[in-house]
């Protein structure tokens, strides 16, 4: 018996199993729950479908990385390793060259500000006029949404942060064809991936990179947001 159980991130790509890289066995989401009576579950990237059933049999959990303390931290290793990609992936430099950040969320704030500490000329996509506004504060360059697809032609990286496609065929033809599009956003992505293939864009999927990139600081924040859940209930790790 234990009081908590910490699943794999992310909880599951299929939908029906969990996520298992690591084995050859095949572990059902139905079975697992099954034998999840009463201990706390520590999950990552929740589907609504597997929400609603964790609800409908009242077990208690949580989502790792919606928790603030741990996304935030994230961000860090995150902004690292998609500059790592795009380093290892283009002929230039980071220094003097175009960058455009899609989303201002957690991600995209640190991914901006590494960006610029590296000498790029940072631009950075919003929807808001909240985040425009803050975008231009910190010395970025905003894009409103709308105007995005008349200035893709001029950067050299794109890196999207938002879970949701704003790049469609008229947008990738409109990209500058030595371009490189880091994916950081969780499935289904910016981009028509479909009619990215046929094209000269270079499509990077950068998915996890905590883990990949550096796995012991990934460990490191994991242990942190343990540490302040088990706090909360009133014990210690």
């Amino acid at each position: 018996h234990c009081n908590y159980v910490i699943g794999p991130i992310p909880f599951t790509r299929d939908g029906k199993n969990l996520f298992t890289p690591l084995s050859n066995l095949s572990v059902s989401i139905e079975i697992f729950m099954q034998y999840m009576q009463s201990p706390y579950l520590c999950l990552s990237v929740l589907k609504p479908d597997i929400i609603e059933e964790l609800n409908r049999r009242h077990l208690k959990f949580i989502d790792l990385l919606e928790m603030d303390e741990i996304a935030t931290l994230n961000a860090i290793p995150t902004a690292e390793g998609a500059i790592q990609y795009a380093m290892q992936n283009s002929e230039i430099t980071i220094n003097n060259s175009k960058c455009v950040v899609l989303g201002f969320g957690r991600c995209g704030k640190v991914l901006a500000h590494r960006l610029k500490g590296l000498g790029a000329n940072v631009f950075v996509e919003a929807r808001s006029t909240k985040d425009l506004a803050f975008i231009e504060a910190y010395e970025y360059t905003p894009v409103p949404l709308k105007e995005l697809k008349k200035q893709l032609w001029k950067f050299d990286f794109i890196f999207n942060t938002i879970p949701v496609q704003i790049l469609d065929s008229t947008h990738i033809d409109a990209c500058n064809e030595n371009a490189v599009y880091i994916e950081l956003a969780s499935p289904p992505g910016g981009i028509d991936l479909n009619y990215v293939k046929n094209h000269n864009l270079t499509y990077l999927p950068a998915p996890s990179l905590p883990g990949k990139v550096a796995p012991k600081t990934a460990a490191k924040i994991l242990y942190h947001g343990l540490k302040i859940i088990m706090q909360k209930q009133g014990e210690k790790l």
